[in-house]
């Protein structure tokens, strides 16, 4: 009796130990979605944001980042007035969110450090400034460069010396970007170029004839804007059909300095090194002539260009003092040896200004 006494007495004990651990332990739960946090719930955050127990604040703090872009607007809102740690928190915020990894909260954060750069609060304008700073050649240029490509720009690291010059390993590249008749970013889409940083060129579209932007959805007042914003842009225009060459700056004669890769120019094996001296039977004395007379041509049209190849160094400065001189019998015998020595002819179907490469 008495053993069965005791084991009972143990089974009971057992059992309360089990409902007490049992008690313990975190009821399992399926995954849910987080609820959409109110805007009273929102300001009420911001406002603990200074309040004046710590863990208040860091509740606060906590609450608003997993809000996400719920909060972004009343965030913006209310730095102002701020105090400097609110101030403080509001950065730890958006810097969270910034540094995710996640669409939905990059952007929002990008958004508001860049309307609060020009914030009548100092303290967070200079902060917004050097997280920009931060994460200028990563976060922010390579989510701009991808945005770019996918409304249908051309985006290029340049290799072109000098306006363009070849980033070396501690430097800061220079790009180029190309909006052609595939641009779907119109002038909302031009936010993303601000974001890259060592944007030295843009390349539109032109109609030749009246001089108006062609480039789907961009306007002139955009780009007068966009120039103001970064001064050290070039704005180039071209027409609509697209040869593929470069030069270097202060180049007196036409001389092409390079030929990039799957280029209606590279396909007609023009090459690095070649004088361009005839488009379609007309003088050519300059890079800016062969871009007006490419101007007037349209995708898909066969030009025939003649380039003069393998001159020598001598042969290229005088070629650049004859520019713009009285052509003199001396002068046209030199250039028809040239021609006889090193001339040729090459056929160009000409591609189109910032369409994408086939495959």
């Amino acid at each position: 009796m008495r053993r069965i006494h005791f084991l009972c007495l143990m089974c009971a004990i057992g059992l309360e130990v089990n409902a007490t651990v049992a008690d313990d332990l975190p009821a399992v739960r399926q995954p849910a979605v987080a609820p959409k946090s109110s805007p009273d719930a929102i300001e009420q955050w911001i406002h603990d944001l200074n309040a004046p127990e710590f863990s208040r604040r860091e509740t606060a703090t906590r609450n608003l980042i997993a809000a996400g872009a719920d909060a972004a607007e009343l965030l913006v809102k209310a730095v102002p007035t701020s105090s400097l740690e609110t101030t403080c928190r509001i950065t730890t915020i958006l810097r969270a969110w910034y540094t995710s990894g996640k669409d939905e909260l990059i952007e929002p954060a990008e958004v508001a450090f860049e309307q609060l750069v020009e914030s009548k609060n100092r303290h967070m304008a200079s902060r917004a400034v050097s997280v920009l700073d931060q994460y200028a050649t990563t976060i922010r240029q390579d989510r701009a460069i991808a945005q770019i490509k996918q409304l249908g720009g051309t985006i290029e690291v340049s290799t072109v010396m000098g306006r363009l010059r070849v980033a070396g390993p501690d430097e800061t590249r220079s790009y180029l970007v190309i909006l052609g008749r595939s641009w779907r970013g119109g002038d909302e889409g031009l936010k993303f170029l601000r974001r890259v940083s060592g944007l030295t060129q843009l390349y539109l579209l032109q109609d030749q004839a009246t001089g108006k932007i062609v480039t789907p959805g961009v306007t002139q007042d955009s780009i007068d804007d966009l120039r103001r914003t970064l001064p050290a842009l070039a704005v180039d225009y071209r027409g609509p059909a697209f040869l593929g060459v470069k030069t270097l700056p202060n180049v007196p004669i036409c001389h092409i300095h390079e030929v990039p890769d799957d280029t209606p120019a590279h396909r007609a094996k023009l090459m690095a090194g070649d004088i361009v001296i005839g488009f379609d039977d007309k003088p050519v004395n300059s890079f800016p002539d062969l871009v007006k007379l490419i101007g007037t041509k349209q995708p898909g049209d066969v030009i025939k260009l003649e380039v003069l190849r393998g001159a020598d160094n001598d042969e290229m400065i005088f070629l650049g003092q004859l520019k713009g001189q009285p052509e003199s019998a001396a002068s046209k015998e030199y250039l028809e040896k040239l021609r006889e020595r090193i001339g040729m002819k090459i056929d160009v179907t000409l591609g189109e200004w910032g369409a994408k490469p086939k495959p």
